[in-house]
């Protein structure tokens, strides 16, 4: 009886976890592609730097290229969303 009451009070928070997990991967997904685009113009801006003997603002569009690519933030938004779909399954599993 008791285990029923606390599935009824925690389904709004397990719809609402829900509807956050879909739209945040709807955004981690737009956001992958702009950030790939920045990435592309940071590593040829980078190219260019070194081909012009700055390699210090070279180095620093690279940084800012592997922050940009699949492996930086897009990965650090993509952990998110894994844990929160995680913490979703955990309530739903109550």
């Amino acid at each position: 009886m008791l285990r029923w009451i606390i599935k009824i009070l925690l389904f709004p928070i397990s719809l609402l976890l829900s509807i956050l997990i879909a739209f945040m991967a709807f955004l981690l997904g737009i956001g992958t592609v702009l950030l790939y685009f920045l990435m592309i113009i940071c590593v040829v801006g980078a190219i260019a730097s070194f081909i012009q003997n700055k390699t210090i603002l070279g180095i620093e569009a690279l940084f800012l290229g592997f922050l940009f690519s699949p492996y930086g933030i897009p990965m650090l938004g993509a952990s998110i969303i894994a844990f929160l779909h995680v913490v979703n399954k955990g309530v739903k599993s109550i």
